[in-house]
């Protein structure tokens, strides 16, 4: 049965590998991860990305969420307990398909609260897609937000290690 929307998360790590996790029912929250991953190493081409967005949600809504367990899909995965720690070294893309389009939004990573969603970034595509559109988004957000992520996380550190040196000679 078509369902009005299907959503998941796709995470990249700092090595550009996709991970997908989508969605399915939930008695506690309505919609939510369900405990299915699927991982895209890179480097991939244009068509292993859309195809791996369209394989992980075809898995939408094959199984509920599990509610039963205090841990998310991403925690299970990652091996780290708490969504923020689970999410703190990762970048988290948003992507709901309905009939009519796709909306792809990217997040920050709030080191606090964990992802929050870039509204002012969101992209729509049209439902179906020209071959390669898919992907050149999913390709712009890896380079701006998670590229440009680990610049200026790299360039903090170099900060950090500037002050405490200076501290430690004062």
């Amino acid at each position: 049965m078509e369902k009005e929307f299907y959503t998941i998360s796709v995470y990249v790590d700092n090595d550009e590998n996709l991970i997908g996790i989508p969605c399915g029912e939930s008695d506690q929250y309505g919609i939510a991860d369900i405990d299915k991953v699927v991982l895209l190493k890179a480097p991939y081409s244009d068509t292993q990305i859309e195809n791996f967005i369209e394989e992980v949600i075809s898995y939408c809504y094959t199984k509920k969420h599990n509610d039963s367990s205090p841990y998310s899909t991403i925690e299970k995965y990652t091996k780290k307990k708490g969504f923020v720690n689970a999410t703190k070294d990762l970048t988290l893309l948003s992507i709901v398909k309905t009939a009519l389009n796709y909306s792809l939004m990217p997040t920050f990573n709030d080191f606090e609260k964990g992802p929050l969603a870039i509204d002012d970034d969101e992209r729509i595509l049209a439902n179906p897609y020209k071959k390669g559109e898919l992907a050149e988004i999913i390709k712009d957000f890896i380079q701006v937000y998670v590229r440009a992520n680990i610049f200026y996380k790299e360039m903090q550190e170099l900060e950090e290690e500037k002050k405490n040196k200076n501290a430690t000679e004062n």
